[in-house]
């Protein structure tokens, strides 16, 4: 199997780690400064405004899907997340999620990272085949980065490779910008509340119990015409 470039450029960092010797935060690990704005795929999910809006607790949405991630040179973060997942049973119930969270990061001796949320990230998931199809939730998971690295490409350019907790890959992430693009830092959503909330949709129980008062009604109202008829009929004949 033959690496991409960013994966062999980022090999020596993967073994400085795997002997447990402190990782050194020079120009081999990362070539340029963590601090800015990364985005996978065609870089239309970035972090900021035009993504997430925490107050109202609602997403806009990107004409792709991909990860965005922002670091400030203070120790903040914000990730945004837009992404499909099919269903191995049946490929035509997909679930779609978009996901925000902000907080602070730190950098391990190890070479890892803990993305460590401020406690008002949320996420809404969208189940083409669920009861409930459409639902705001709270999201506020640390994401834990076992090792990362940033390294040039001659087609991609400055190019930030991240290993997940379970030693899979984040698509990689390109430089979007040399600035963090981020919204305010505080707290910008009440959690006291939950905001477990399905949007435009119904639990299979409402819709089947909507469903049966109609028919109820339906047929009430057919049981009325016939006996209004009935009656009609009875007294044209008797008139006769």
């Amino acid at each position: 199997m033959i690496l991409p470039f960013f994966l062999l450029a980022a090999l020596p960092t993967v073994l400085a780690q795997n002997t447990g010797d402190p990782i050194v935060y020079d120009l081999q690990h990362n070539i340029t400064s963590l601090v800015g704005t990364w985005s996978t795929g065609s870089m239309h999910v970035v972090p900021g405004p035009d993504f997430a809006s925490p107050a109202e607790v609602r997403f806009t949405y990107p004409s792709t899907t991909g990860v965005g991630v922002s670091f400030s040179d203070d120790g903040w973060y914000e990730y945004a997340q837009y992404s499909f997942v099919s269903n191995a049973t049946d490929p035509t119930c997909i679930t779609g999620y978009m996901l925000w969270s902000h907080g602070t990061y730190t950098n391990e001796v190890n070479g890892s990272m803990f993305l460590i949320p401020n406690g008002d990230g949320y996420q809404q998931v969208q189940k083409t085949c669920a009861a409930v199809s459409n639902l705001i939730e709270n999201n506020n998971d640390t994401i834990v980065v076992n090792w990362w690295n940033i390294n040039q490409d001659t087609e991609l350019g400055f190019v930030l490779t991240m290993q997940k907790f379970d030693g899979t890959y984040w698509a990689p992430f390109k430089q979007y910008s040399t600035s963090p693009n981020m919204l305010p830092t505080q707290k910008l959503r009440n959690v006291t509340q939950a905001p477990d909330v399905s949007i435009g949709a119904r639990s299979l129980e409402e819709r089947s119990s909507a469903a049966a008062l109609r028919t109820s009604l339906v047929l009430m109202g057919a049981a009325l015409v016939f006996g209004l008829l009935s009656i009609a009929l009875f007294f044209s004949f008797g008139c006769i």
